[in-house]
């Protein structure tokens, strides 16, 4: 993320970052005020008053998370379920036929998505941007790309060998606050895995060893 934010910054976009684990969100209670009492607005006042501001002002929302039993954090779902303040009671059909609300107030045109996940394989991404793909549709935004990079285990054991998909990920931010979109041949790079399953396995017994030392410890 960092990576991503230096490239954005350094072509002249202006970043905010908001690390949500470190704010006060309650999830969705579904009482659905928002819809008939207060359109597009939550009646649950907590740290999201402060993302709402910022949603609206913003032209990207990059949102940034690792797999968590198949798809984002808590902490993520439970910002993008208080979302649903900026939709309006009402039935309409979207550019491509769907039934949707239509809009109290608009999320940021475009997203993003940036994961990393402790497993090699690609697949593991697989619902994690079926349900970004859908909050994107659902919001009336344009996803403009997935950036999913696999095997954290190994990776945080051998760091060195994600210096490559950093320099391509600080290009990526260049490149969406430059021409406001991703191409085709930077996503293929981004999204091939740094390691193989094989090394990833080789490389994971260090990860193994360390956790088989803290349980001695710790028993």
């Amino acid at each position: 993320m960092k990576a991503l934010s230096d490239g954005l910054s350094g072509a002249g976009a202006e970043v905010k970052h908001c690390e949500i684990r470190l704010l006060k969100i309650s999830p969705c209670i579904a009482c659905l005020s928002c819809m008939y009492k207060t359109f597009g607005q939550c009646p649950v006042k907590d740290d999201m008053e402060g993302i709402y501001e910022d949603l609206k002002s913003a032209d990207v929302l990059v949102m940034a998370t690792p797999v968590y039993i198949d798809t984002m954090s808590a902490q993520l779902k439970a910002v993008m379920d208080r979302c649903m303040c900026c939709m309006l009671p009402f039935l309409t059909k979207d550019s491509t036929g769907r039934v949707r609300h239509p809009y109290a107030w608009r999320m940021p045109a475009k997203f993003v998505l940036v994961s990393t996940a402790a497993f090699p394989e690609m697949e593991t991404f697989a619902p994690l941007i079926a349900t970004f793909r859908a909050e994107a549709a659902n919001f009336g935004s344009e996803s403009i790309g997935e950036i999913c990079i696999p095997g954290s285990v190994a990776l945080q054991t051998e760091p060195e060998r994600l210096e490559r998909h950093l320099k391509l990920l600080e290009e990526a931010g260049k490149m969406i606050a430059e021409m406001g979109g991703l191409s085709e041949d930077i996503l293929k790079e981004l999204n091939t895995p740094p390691v193989t399953v094989d090394e990833y396995l080789a490389i994971s017994a260090k990860y193994e060893a360390w956790c088989r030392e803290q349980s001695k410890k710790s028993g």
